[in-house]
């Protein structure tokens, strides 16, 4: 008997996790409104917008900023990731063991629940980021390209940040609880990112740091692309750079799965 190919494994592994997802779509939505850090600050600069003189900040308007805010919301659900929690859990507990006797790389079926959860959850998205659209008076960009640009930064921003999150949830091997580094790096992520605010109202030395991390291309240059503060050079320099942060992290990963498996075989598990 044949074993099957990496294409069909591929579509069963994504069907079944999407069965599984969508008897969790009410929570997926509840999930999507804890979320609301953007729309937080939305709020915050709306606000210093209207009472600042000409009612701008760095030609950001009260729309402005609801467009900039709304953006990084969308992008940031098609970036959530929960791997390292999932992680954390199967090695403190031993579920991992009988996931190491299956033909197949256990990050696969973490990585097929995650890409399944995003299909359940992208037309109440779009529902509440139309709403929000509607109360807040955002302007999106009316460029035809920037919307398949900024999906594509935001797929390569998924793939590198569950990647680098799994490596994190790998630590359990080592520690307790590798929960925290995991809180750690989502502050990290958030702040470089611009989730708080544009990364060009941050100091300058601020900026050269944060280029040369995976974060502002992740969430900040897919947020600026929807708000039209971006152009097409900016989304091609930022696919580059995301993809070699994809092959470091891919490494990374690598490399710490083979430590810990070392490790969690030595203590008989």
């Amino acid at each position: 008997m044949s074993r099957p190919g990496p294409l069909n494994t591929a579509r069963v592994l994504f069907a079944t996790h999407f069965a599984e997802m969508a008897e969790y779509r009410a929570e997926v939505v509840i999930w999507m409104l804890s979320g609301t850090l953007s729309l937080v600050m939305m709020l915050v600069w709306m606000a210093q917008a209207q009472a600042a003189p000409g009612g701008q900040i760095r030609g950001y308007d009260a729309a402005g900023f609801a467009t900039y805010f709304l953006s990084t919301w969308l992008v940031s659900q098609l970036l959530v990731v929960w791997v390292a929690w999932e992680l954390d859990f199967e090695i403190r507990q031993g579920t991992l063991s009988p996931k190491l006797l299956r033909p197949l790389d256990p990050m696969w079926t973490h990585y097929a629940s995650h890409v399944a959860e995003r299909l359940v959850r992208i037309v109440p998205m779009l529902v509440l980021v139309t709403a929000f659209a509607l109360l807040s008076g955002a302007r999106f960009t009316t460029e035809w390209w920037a919307y398949p640009a900024a999906l594509g930064l935001a797929a390569l921003g998924f793939t590198a940040r569950f990647l680098y999150e799994y490596a994190i949830g790998l630590l359990a091997f080592w520690t307790e609880s590798s929960t925290s580094f995991q809180e750690l790096a989502w502050l990290v992520y958030a702040a470089l990112g611009g989730m708080f605010a544009p990364l060009d109202f941050y100091p300058a030395w601020v900026q050269n740091v944060a280029v040369w991390t995976p974060f502002p291309y992740m969430l900040g240059l897919p947020a600026q692309l929807l708000a039209g503060k971006a152009g097409p050079d900016d989304a091609l320099r930022g696919a580059l750079v995301m993809l070699g942060w994809l092959v470091v992290f891919w490494f990374l990963r690598l490399a710490v799965w083979r430590a810990g498996l070392k490790k969690y075989g030595a203590v008989g598990a």
